[in-house]
């Protein structure tokens, strides 16, 4: 089996000096090293929860062994504090409506030749709100499993279950950024890059 690569460490919140149209990079992580997935899109812009990233329909989305062409357009928001980022959609083709990866080592940094890559540390619990099943919470069996697996600090395991609480009471509440925010995001992505193409 392949070493693992080290994880990004230490990374800044915010990406200084990010412009509208830049490439980003959302680039997840296992807490073991290893990849996980990637997503590209184009940066939006920001606000008081954070930054914006347009990921139109047709961008790859990849990890190790599964790749495919995403079949609708969705925003990302990587927030300035909390251990979370969030994929907004809002075409009813598509059962989710948000879907909330619970992370650690959130940070940016820059790419080599332009552009930024949101890095991320997938701590496996995700907060969804579905088309079909309403809001609930997923993969707490993975988180269990991996917590013992890949050793995670009982300190993070905390951190991690109280902010998907959290989460969950707050989607629920539809609280800001879970008020319809995402919907004036989404709409600036597809006016300022209609006419590109992902692949």
């Amino acid at each position: 089996m392949n070493a693992a690569a080290p994880v990004p460490a230490g990374l800044p919140r915010d990406p200084a000096g990010a412009g509208p149209g830049d490439l980003v990079v959302a680039r997840a992580w296992k807490y073991d090293g290893h990849p996980h997935w990637v997503v590209p899109g184009r940066y939006l812009g920001a606000d008081d929860h954070g930054h914006w990233i347009y990921q139109p329909a047709g961008s790859l989305v990849s990890r190790p062994g599964h790749g495919h062409w995403a079949d609708t357009d969705a925003v990302c928001l990587v927030p300035r504090a909390g251990q979370w980022l969030g994929t907004f959609y809002d075409d009813p083709a598509e059962d989710f409506r948000v879907y909330l990866d619970l992370s650690t080592q959130i940070g940016w940094r820059k790419l080599a030749r332009g552009g930024w890559e949101a890095n991320s540390v997938d701590m496996d619990l995700d907060v969804i709100d579905s088309r079909s099943r309403g809001i609930f919470l997923d993969d707490e069996d993975e988180f269990a499993q991996h917590s013992a697996s890949m050793g995670y600090p009982q300190e993070l395991v905390s951190c991690i279950s109280d902010e998907a609480s959290r989460l969950l009471a707050s989607l629920g509440g539809a609280h800001a950024p879970f008020d319809g925010t995402a919907t004036g995001w989404l709409a600036r992505g597809r006016t300022a890059f209609s006419d590109s193409s992902s692949r």
